[in-house]
């Protein structure tokens, strides 16, 4: 598996090109706005088929460049019910202005928690993880022991959850019971910012470090 970072948009998000071992296929995880020129550089130089678009939550942040993403490989849309509201009326439900227009983009699919995604030699666990949205999710590949965490937890940081559909309380249960319950040599490729291991948050991460002393994970 070969993964490409690139960073995006005007609060530089981080969006993912996974490629299969034997590099026929593709997913692409998130889609931040003026992301869609640079993901097709790279695909159009390596001759990627993508085959998914999954976006770990519908912030436009996140997401804003997901309908261009979609006609420019023709992939599907993927994303948890929870969140479709935002894909729906994008401008809407940005929660400030934004100097520009966002257009809808209606998700393909729906993914649930522990939904199995298969793309090629590859297979990702859908793991629903609400708090930072209603409908954040993360992708968990067991065999790499790799997980792309949009923006549930971060480098000694954690998601948002002073926004319309964030929660606190729900977000450090889905990193309880989501994340942590994960070996630690576990990386978790992030929304934003550098990745990190799923130890290296257990133990340095000050927003949960202590948090999960007293609880069963």
């Amino acid at each position: 598996m070969e993964i490409i970072c690139i960073e995006a948009g005007p609060i530089l998000t981080n969006c993912y090109i996974v490629i299969s071992n034997n590099k026929n296929e593709a997913i692409i995880v998130d889609t931040a706005l003026n992301s869609a020129d640079l993901l097709f550089d790279i695909i159009k130089k390596r001759k990627i088929k993508v085959k998914g678009i999954i976006l770990t939550h519908s912030h436009w942040d996140h997401s804003g460049d997901a309908g261009e993403v979609r006609m420019i490989t023709g992939a599907p849309v993927m994303i948890h019910k929870s969140d479709e509201y935002r894909l729906l009326e994008p401008n809407k439900n940005a929660l400030m202005f934004l100097p520009f227009e966002i257009k809808a983009c209606p998700p393909d699919k729906y993914l649930n928690d522990m939904d199995i995604l298969k793309f090629d030699n590859m297979e990702f666990e859908v793991r629903h993880t609400p708090g930072h949205t209603e409908g954040g999710i993360c992708l968990v590949n067991h065999s790499e022991k790799i997980v792309f965490a949009g923006d549930t937890i971060f480098n000694q940081s954690i998601g948002r959850t002073d926004l319309p559909g964030g929660s606190t309380e729900l977000l450090l249960n889905s990193i309880n019971r989501k994340i942590m319950t994960l070996d630690d040599n576990y990386i978790l490729h992030c929304g934003h910012g550098p990745s990190t291991t799923v130890g290296d948050e257990r133990f340095n991460n000050p927003f949960i470090n202590g948090y999960f002393d007293e609880m069963d994970i």
